[in-house]
Parts: C-alpha cells; structure tokens; sequence
C-alpha cells in the first residue's frame, strides 16, 4: 500500500482548492474517460482518490485535442508517477456503467487500454492509494470497475 506522493508526479490537474476548469463543471449525461487496466500476480491496480472509499481504474478525461495515447500517458503521469511506453499500449476493451457518484442516468464509457511503464508505481495528485485486487475484491470498485474485473476474470487473467 503507497500512500503520499513523489516529485516524479506531473502537474496536478488545479490547485488544490481550486474550482476546477470550467469545461469540467459542465453537467453531462454521458462521460467519456481513458483507463490504463494493469494485471500483475493475477491481480489488477486500481487507484482511491483522497477522501473517497470507493476504487478505480486508474486514467481520466481526455483534454481538447488529445489522443488516446496522448491522454493516457498525461493521466498515468499525474495519477501513477511512472512513464507508459508509447509502442505497448494496446486498446483492451471499453465499458459502460451508471458513473460513480452522477445523477441517475449519467453513463461513463472507459476505453481501456494496456501498456507498459518505466518507472516505480506510486499515488501522485488526486490519488491517495494504490491497490493490487482479484475478482473477490471487486465491490471495493465502482460499477464500470466491476465491468473491467468481470471481464478480466473471464479472460482467466486475475483471481
């Protein structure tokens, strides 16, 4: 279990205390986020914000302009501190669930991915933990988090 942060992190999304950009304060139906999905041990990382008690797949929104790729490495840099190896990502999978925490009928689609990274996995801006989990371990996740250990299990590739 990690806990702090490490000056390897990139630049925190705001300030803390901060109000958050106003593209991000716009009230959606439908949220569009990038995950990085890492299996070690037959176990998957996920990630706690500070403050909160449910867990994630570690990523984020893309900003105006991104790629995929682009996105992921920015969100892996912030939230994980380590650097993903552009060449190894490769698209897993996208889900689709009730997002965590929104008004009824917000929707949140994740387009995971897999890749590689350089570097030593440690809790950087927003997140306050890191966490290897199995299958049975899957209701400590939000619901698009079950989706993505469902499916993992499935693929036999965690316990």
């Amino acid at each position: 279990r990690h806990r702090g942060s490490s000056p390897k992190c990139g630049p925190r999304p705001h300030p803390p205390g901060a109000a958050p950009a106003p593209e991000r304060m716009r009230m959606a139906s439908f949220i569009d986020k990038i995950a990085l999905v890492l299996v070690k041990d037959r176990t998957t990382l996920v990630a706690r914000s500070h403050g909160k008690d449910v867990y994630f797949t570690p990523g984020g929104k893309r900003e105006p302009g991104e790629t995929d790729t682009q996105a992921l490495v920015r969100e892996v840099r912030e939230e994980l501190g380590v650097e993903v190896v552009v060449d190894s990502v490769v698209h897993y999978g996208t889900f689709r669930s009730q997002a965590h925490g929104k008004p009824a009928g917000t929707t949140v689609r994740i387009t995971a991915y897999t890749a590689d990274y350089a570097g030593d996995l440690a809790p950087c801006s927003e997140v306050e933990e890191l966490r290897w989990i199995g299958y049975a371990e899957r209701d400590l996740t939000t619901a698009t988090g079950k989706l993505i250990l469902e499916d993992l299990k499935s693929k036999d590739l965690i316990d």
